[in-house]
């Protein structure tokens, strides 16, 4: 009979399984539950609920309910899981396959190398994200000689986590950052973060608000304007994982009929606010470049626009200079 991590009831820490070779260790037919062979049974049961990274999330999810690192199991591999672990494992399993994101479960989310608190109100940070970081501090670099002097303003569009604004003011010491969300949780959450980062707290400055609707050109203008705004189309809302449709915020996803009408928005205004030669510094869709440089040109305050790819050689941020 094959042994199993039954995640509907309760186990102890010594299921029976039959084995024709037991150890001397072992009683006839009990083994108890090691690292590695909870890990294995996950990620089996993982990969037949057509789970992606199945062997992954299960190592995250062990390593998190055993408040270790993901090297610390392989240090450790053939030590016995406790019994009230693999309870509160079993837990997290249940919620992993109903196609909840790994980082709701575990509440936190690594970024440009920082970890950040996340919760359902706040879009999960994702690595292509990071692009825009890169493309900022080297543009600031290029604009004041060094990363450490000069003063430099710069507003985010979508505070979501503070991921971004974060990252930023941990690596540009001289910029004043103003993050803008229309969601109040999502501001609760990027101050909860921002606790976490005294050194940057006091350069970061949380504001409630719709885009830019909140803001006055006249005594708000910035060097750099960033954002990771909605650019999801409407109509391919049902095609998303599950993991995005069912479980993060529609309202940091969803960017309208072609999924550009927030871009739009953003980059219609934005001029008002940047001081002359400022850039705006979004990321896009991969289909959304082009529509972008249209709508720039229409607005006749840009004076050059680009578009920067990933590393999967696709259009990922999209740079307007007033």
């Amino acid at each position: 009979m094959e042994r199993t991590l039954d995640v509907r009831k309760p186990m102890t820490t010594k299921p029976t399984r039959p084995s024709p070779q037991p150890r001397d260790s072992e009683q006839a037919g009990e083994r108890p539950w090691t690292v590695r062979s909870v890990l294995q049974w996950t990620t089996d049961f993982f990969a037949q609920h057509d789970l992606e990274s199945a062997r992954l999330d299960a190592e995250v999810l062990l390593a998190h309910v055993l408040e270790q690192d993901r090297l610390a199991l392989y240090l450790h591999y053939e030590d016995t899981v406790p019994g009230s672990a693999l309870q509160a494992y079993k837990r997290l399993i249940r919620r992993r396959v109903n196609r909840e994101p790994i980082a709701y479960i575990t509440g936190m989310r690594e970024f440009y190398s920082i970890s950040f608190a996340v919760e359902p109100p706040v879009l999960i940070p994702r690595p292509e994200t990071e692009h825009l970081v890169e493309y900022v501090l080297e543009h600031v670099k290029e604009n004041t000689g060094s990363t450490g002097r000069g003063a430099f303003s710069i507003l985010e569009i979508g505070t979501g986590s503070g991921n971004l604004c974060i990252a930023l003011a941990k690596h540009l010491p001289q910029a004043q950052i103003v993050s803008v969300d229309v969601s109040f949780s999502a501001i609760s959450v990027a101050r909860k973060n921002l606790r976490g980062h005294p050194d940057c707290s006091e350069r970061i400055r949380l504001v409630q608000g719709d885009l830019l609707d909140g803001l006055h050109p006249e005594r708000a203008r910035f060097h750099l304007i960033v954002s990771n705004p909605p650019y999801v189309p409407t109509e391919s809302w049902d095609d998303l994982a599950p993991e995005v449709r069912e479980y993060e915020p529609r309202v940091a996803l969803d960017g309208g009929h072609r999924g550009t009408e927030i871009l739009h928005r953003i980059l219609s205004n934005a001029a008002r606010f940047l001081l002359p030669d400022g850039a705006l510094v979004v990321e896009i869709g991969e289909d959304q470049a082009e529509a972008m440089a249209d709508v720039a040109e229409e607005t006749g305050h840009y004076r050059r626009s680009r578009v920067l790819e990933d590393y999967a050689g696709k259009p990922r941020v999209f740079v307007a200079v007033k």
